[in-house]
């Protein structure tokens, strides 16, 4: 059985980097929403997206509201804790692209091209 998602569509909302303890020690967690509009852009869903690890730390850094992404990942169930007789579902990112310049500059301005970047990114 496969449960693989590819989504393209625009954030909807800057992404945030929250940091948590896992059974590995900490980790960083970036969370956004994702619009993608249904046949000819009548209507819109929205997808609650996460991402884990130094992958995360890039989407917070190269991506804002509005940009477009491309994102692979898989759908989960949970229940959330402000009404447990409910089911959502979230989009575990595993892999994203850029889909136009404006996203591909960081929010601060820092650097204009990737090679300016001196980090290890991991792609």
């Amino acid at each position: 059985m496969i449960n693989e998602i590819v989504l393209h569509g625009y954030i909807g909302r800057d992404p945030e980097i929250t940091e948590h303890e896992g059974k590995n020690g900490p980790y960083k967690r970036c969370n956004f929403s994702l619009g993608v509009s249904r046949d000819y852009g009548d209507e819109t869903d929205w997808f609650y997206c996460v991402m884990t690890g130094k992958r995360a730390e890039v989407i917070e850094k190269y991506f804002f509201k509005g940009s477009q992404i491309m994102v692979r990942g898989r759908m989960e169930s949970y229940k959330p804790k402000n009404d447990p007789n409910r089911t959502a579902w979230l989009v575990v990112v595993t892999g994203f692209d850029f889909c136009d310049k404006s996203g591909s500059k960081p929010k601060d301005n820092v650097a204009d091209t990737f090679d300016q970047v001196e980090e290890d990114v991991p792609f």
